[in-house]
C-alpha cells in the first residue's frame, strides 16, 4: 500500500537513476576525442505501479534504469569496415606505384632513353671513323653505361618486391595479434551479455579491431545472436576467427621464388594450407598483387627488352670484323636461361634447358602446362596464347617447338595433370647485361666492319640503324615487330605512370567516401559536447529535484513522528 515510505522510495530510485545518467554522460564527455567510442545513454522506464487503497487508480513507484545502450548503426559500421579495406588497398598501391614511377624517372639525360641515344650515337660516330680509338672507347663506355642502367633499374624493381614481401610477412604478426584479441573479446562479451549486461566498451574495442584487421584484408563478419560472439572469414569463407578460437597465419619462402613468401593458414588439427591467393582487398591484397603481378610484369618486360637488345646487337656484331681481324665476337653478355617447376606440382616431372641458337632465340617467357600426364600445352606467357601442344611419352624428351625457338628444353620424370613449368630464356637479362669482357679489355675487337678492311665502318652503321628498327613485340624472331627499343621502354614508363595516377585517384576517392561515412557515423553515434552539456544540466536538475523530494518526505516523516509524541 502506498504510504509516505513509498514516496521516499520513489525519490530514492529517482536519485539513483539520474546519478547513473550523470555517470554515463561523464563517460561520453571523457571519450569525446576517442574515434572508436560510441555514444552511450541510459534507457529509463517507469517502475511497476501499484493499486492504492482508496486511490482512484494505479500509483507509480518511480523510475528504473533498464539498460545502458549504444547509439549504434550496424549498416554504417559495415560501411566503415568495407571502406577500411578499400582504403587500405589503394593507400598501399599508390605508395608503391609512386616509388616505381621514381625508378622509371626519365627526366634529364641519365635515364634509359638518353642512354639509348648515346649508345647508338657512339656506333654512328664509329661508322664514320672505324679506326678511331676515341670512338671505340666511347662505344665501350656507352655500352657499359646502358648496361649499368639496366642493371640498376632491375635491382630497384627487385628491391620494391623485397620491400613488398617484407610488408606482407611482418603484417602477418599484426594480423595474428588482432585475431587473437578479437577471440579474447568474444569470450569477455559472451560472459558479460550472458548476464543481461550490454558490454558496450568491449563491443567498441572489438569493432575497432575488426576495422584494423579490415585495413589488412577484407573480412566478412557474422555475430551469433545467442552467444554474441563473432566469426570473421575471408571472402571465400576461410575463417580467421570462430568464437573464442583464432586461426594462426605464418609465412614461408617460396621454393621457386627467393623474393617471395606464401601465407599459410593452420587449422585446429595443425594442418597448414596455402592461402596466399585468398587475400583480397586491404593492404595485404594490394601488396600481394603488386609483388606477384605488377612488379613481376615490369621485370619480365625489362628482361625482354634487354634480351632482345643483347640478341640483336650480338647477331650483327658477331658477323663483323674487328681491327685485329677477329670475328664471331659477342658485344654483350647477359643471357641466363632459367627453367622452374611450379611449387604446387604434384608429379615427379623435372625440366632442364639451355640456349642452343642465340641468334634466333625467342626471348619470350613460356609455360609448359600438362593437361594430362601424356600431353602438354606450351603457352607464350608474354602474349598469353597457347602456341603448341605436344605429346609426352616419358622422358627424357626435348620439346620440338621450343627447339625451334632457339632453346633445348628437356622434360623428364612423370609429370601429373595440371603440373606447370616455366621456361625463361631472358631471366634476369636486364640484371646480368654487360659489355663482353673481351671487348672491354681490347676495343680492337669491336666489329665495326663487314670486312677486314680497317677503314670499314659498315657493320657499325648497321648497329646504329638498330635504334630505329621495329625489333620489339616480334611474333617470332626475325619477324617485323611493332616498336623500337626506346618505344617499348617508353610504353613501360607510361604504363607505370598511368598505374601510379590511377592508384592516387582511387585512394583520393576512397578518402572522400571515408569522410562522408565518418560524418554520418558521428551524427548517429558520435559524442556532441553541446548535447552532453545539455544532458548534464537536465540530469543535474532532475537529481536536485529528487533530492529535494527526499528532504520534503523527511520533513513529513518528522511531522508524523511529532504527532505521535
Amino acid at each position: 500500500m502506498p504510504n509516505i515510505y513509498g514516496a521516499m522510495n520513489t525519490a530514492k530510485v529517482a536519485l539513483m537513476a539520474h546519478q547513473l545518467s550523470l555517470e554515463v554522460t561523464g563517460q561520453n564527455i571523457a571519450n569525446v576525442n576517442n574515434a572508436d567510442y560510441t555514444k552511450q545513454e541510459v534507457q529509463l522506464e517507469a517502475a511497476f505501479p501499484i493499486r492504492a487503497g482508496g486511490s482512484p487508480g494505479l500509483v507509480g513507484t518511480g523510475v528504473r534504469a533498464t539498460a545502458i545502450v549504444r547509439r549504434f548503426d550496424q549498416f554504417l559500421e559495415g560501411q566503415r569496415t568495407l571502406n577500411k579495406s578499400n582504403t587500405g588497398y589503394w593507400d598501399a598501391r599508390q605508395d608503391f606505384m609512386a616509388r616505381l614511377e621514381v625508378v622509371f624517372n626519365e627526366s634529364g639525360t641519365n635515364g634509359l632513353n638518353g642512354l639509348f641515344d648515346n649508345f647508338f650515337k657512339s656506333w654512328q660516330d664509329l661508322a664514320s671513323n672505324a679506326k678511331g680509338l676515341t670512338e671505340r672507347t666511347d662505344v665501350v663506355a656507352q655500352g657499359r653505361n646502358l648496361s649499368n642502367m639496366f642493371n640498376k633499374v632491375n635491382q630497384d624493381v627487385k628491391n620494391l618486391r623485397v620491400d613488398l614481401n617484407t610488408k606482407i610477412t611482418s603484417s602477418i604478426t599484426e594480423i595474428n595479434r588482432i585475431t587473437g584479441e578479437i577471440a579474447n573479446l568474444n569470450a569477455v562479451i559472451h560472459e558479460a551479455e550472458a548476464q543481461n549486461v550490454h558490454a558496450n566498451d568491449f563491443r567498441d574495442k572489438r569493432e575497432s579491431l575488426v576495422r584494423e584487421l579490415s585495413s589488412y584484408v577484407q573480412v566478412n563478419t557474422v555475430e551469433d545472436p545467442t552467444n554474441k560472439e563473432i566469426t570473421l572469414s575471408l571472402n571465400n569463407g576461410r575463417a580467421l576467427v570462430i568464437g573464442q578460437t583464432a586461426f594462426t597465419l605464418s609465412a614461408r619462402q617460396r621454393s621457386d621464388d627467393g623474393l617471395a613468401s606464401d601465407i599459410f593458414w593452420r587449422d585446429t588439427s595443425g594442418q597448414e594450407f596455402n592461402i596466399t591467393s585468398e587475400f583480397s582487398n586491404g593492404s595485404m591484397g594490394s601488396w600481394i598483387d603488386m609483388r606477384d603481378t605488377d612488379m613481376t610484369s615490369y621485370l619480365d618486360k625489362l628482361d625482354q627488352l634487354s634480351a632482345t637488345l643483347i640478341r640483336d646487337i650480338n647477331n650483327i656484331h658477331s658477323s663483323g670484323y674487328g681491327l685485329d681481324g677477329s670475328t664471331g665476337q659477342d658485344f654483350f653478355t647477359g643471357f641466363n636461361m632459367v627453367t622452374t617447376a611450379n611449387r604446387n606440382n604434384t608429379g615427379t616431372g623435372t625440366i632442364t634447358g639451355s640456349i642452343v641458337a642465340p641468334d634466333t632465340l625467342n626471348v619470350h617467357k613460356f609455360q609448359i602446362e600438362f593437361t594430362a600426364p601424356g600431353s602438354y600445352d606450351i603457352r607464350d606467357v608474354t602474349t598469353g596464347s597457347v602456341v603448341a601442344t605436344e605429346a609426352y611419352g616419358g622422358g627424357p624428351q626435348v620439346s620440338s617447338y621450343l627447339l625451334g625457338q632457339g632453346m633445348q628444353v628437356t622434360i623428364n620424370g612423370a609429370p601429373a595433370a595440371n603440373d606447370k613449368f616455366i621456361v625463361n630464356p631472358a631471366a634476369d637479362a636486364s640484371l646480368n647485361m654487360a659489355v663482353h669482357s673481351a671487348v672491354v679489355t681490347d676495343s680492337n675487337k669491336i666489329a665495326a666492319g663487314l670486312t677486314t678492311n680497317q677503314g670499314d665502318g659498315d657493320n657499325a652503321l648497321l648497329l646504329a640503324q638498330l635504334q630505329n628498327s621495329m625489333t620489339m613485340n616480334q611474333a617470332t624472331p626475325g619477324a617485323s615487330g611493332t616498336a623500337t627499343f626506346a618505344q617499348f621502354y617508353n610504353s613501360i614508363v607510361g604504363e607505370a605512370g598511368v598505374a601510379s595516377k590511377q592508384a592516387m585517384s582511387a585512394f583520393t576517392q576512397q578518402e572522400g567516401i571515408n569522410v562522408e561515412i565518418e560524418r554520418r557515423r558521428e551524427q548517429v553515434g558520435g559524442v556532441s559536447l553541446d548535447e552532453e552539456s545539455m544532458n548534464l544540466i537536465k540530469f543535474q536538475h532532475a537529481y536536485q529535484a529528487a533530492a529535494r523530494m527526499v528532504n520534503v518526505v523527511d520533513e513529513l516523516l518528522q511531522t508524523l513522528l511529532g504527532m505521535g509524541a
